[in-house]
Order: structure tokens, then C-alpha cells, then sequence
């Protein structure tokens, strides 16, 4: 399938998802920062607030700068020669958004496992917060096969599930088992067997959100370490031929 082909199914799912979404505050997915061909497929749990629901490019925000999120992330895929950043310039509502910062490198995909913003909770103290998606709303963006269209599309090599909600969402709707624990998981990354979705290997980590002290420890400990080899590893391995 061409990149032309590719990018055209994807336009059809974006117009689906924005159907189901009803969020009159988002703006239409950027199809020119997209890389329909990725080798490495990020998937989080829900579309956050102020980066691709306001700028059409996941983790940017409307003026072209990544998020805190997004730069943990970034600093994550690095060492893997890979990058949030598209790899031309694409222009978004309020700025250009530059490839030059992910020159030389992979521009990953980035989609969710529910493709909206859930909204924000307000809780007894006044402050407001997130709000986690409902398990009604993640089984209807299940249901509408949104992300199991976009990676029959895509057909990474790697899918790196980031957080303990999008690890567990995806292994009991996609691998079809509960999983490990997380922490425990990539405590013994070196030698566990990550399961294999249509011939993509489905590898998680902490979520790279700066208010998450797991990730801030691991990212600077040896297990950090082992795990950019495993993926290294994970990315070169031969995909059989269909």
C-alpha cells in the first residue's frame, strides 16, 4: 500500500473518531505530521488537553512546542533514533512547527487507546484535574475499532504502550489476558517475552508524565538502559513476510 493510500485511510479514520468525539474544541488531525509508514507506534490511554486536540500534532501544542510529556518522551525515543517531531516542517493554527529539532531520525506515530479528551474532574478541593476515561467510553472506542484500524494501517514493528491504563486496556482487548505488573515487568525487562500483535511487538513503559516520580527514577537507572536495547532489539528483528 502506498503512503498516498495510507494516509488517505487514516484521513477516514480521523473523520470517524471526530464523528464519535463531538468535541467541538479540537481541530482536525494533521495529516502532514503524520508518518503512515512508522516502524514505532506510540499508544497512550487518552487524548490529552492542550497538545493534538488543539494542534493537530499528538504532544505539540498550538504554537509547535512540545509538551512536558512530550519532552520526557522525546528524550526517551532518542537513544532509539526515533522522534515525536514530523520530518518537514508542517504548519499548525498558531505557528510552524519545525522537524529540524528530529533531523537524522524516525518520526513515530502516535495514536490512543481512547481518541478524545475525557475532560476535567473536579474534586473536593477545589483543584481541577484530568478526568480518566470511563470504562464505557474506552470499550466504545473499542468497539469503533479505531486503534486497531490505525495499526493495520501503519503496521509498526514495535507498539510502545505508555503507562500502566494504556498497558492494560491494550492487553486485555488486543492480546486477550491480563497483564504483569507493570513496575515488575520492566524491573526484569532483560529477559521477559513481550507478546507479539499481528507481528508487532507490544512493548510498555512508565508514563514519561513529569508529575510521575516512577518514570523520573527509572529513566535515569540501569533498567532505562536495558530497555532502549530490548527495543533497539524489537525494531531490528525480522517481520516474516505475509
Amino acid at each position: 500500500m502506498s503512503r498516498n493510500n495510507r494516509k488517505a485511510r487514516l484521513r477516514q479514520i480521523y473523520g470517524d473518531i471526530e464523528r464519535w468525539a463531538q468535541d467541538r474544541s479540537s481541530v482536525p488531525r494533521n495529516l502532514a505530521a503524520i508518518d503512515p509508514t512508522a516502524k514505532l507506534a506510540i499508544v497512550g490511554e487518552a487524548v490529552g488537553p492542550k497538545t493534538l486536540r488543539l494542534s493537530g500534532v499528538a504532544f505539540f501544542n498550538p504554537r509547535g512546542k512540545l509538551g512536558q510529556t512530550g519532552t520526557n518522551l522525546e528524550r526517551l525515543l532518542s537513544p532509539l533514533g526515533f522522534t515525536l517531531y514530523p520530518s518537514r516542517d508542517v504548519r499548525l493554527p498558531k505557528a510552524i512547527l519545525e522537524s529540524a529539532p528530529g533531523k537524522g531520525k524516525n518520526s513515530v506515530y502516535c495514536t490512543d487507546i481512547c481518541p478524545v479528551f475525557p475532560g476535567y474532574a473536579q474534586p473536593p478541593n477545589g483543584r481541577r484535574s484530568i478526568r480518566r476515561p470511563s470504562s464505557a467510553l474506552i470499550r466504545s472506542a473499542l468497539e469503533k475499532r479505531f486503534l486497531e484500524r490505525e495499526l493495520d494501517i501503519v503496521k509498526p514493528r514495535v507498539i510502545l504502550l505508555l503507562g500502566t491504563h494504556a498497558y492494560r486496556h491494550f492487553h486485555r482487548h488486543f492480546v486477550g489476558k491480563e497483564p504483569p505488573k507493570l513496575s515488575s515487568l520492566l524491573r526484569g525487562i532483560k529477559n521477559c517475552k513481550f507478546p507479539i500483535y499481528k507481528e508487532a511487538v507490544v512493548i510498555p513503559c512508565f508514563h514519561p508524565s513529569p508529575g510521575n516520580p516512577t518514570f523520573t527514577s527509572w529513566a535515569a537507572s540501569r533498567a532505562h538502559f536495558r530497555f532502549v536495547k530490548r527495543v533497539e532489539n524489537c525494531l531490528r528483528r525480522r517481520v516474516p513476510k505475509s
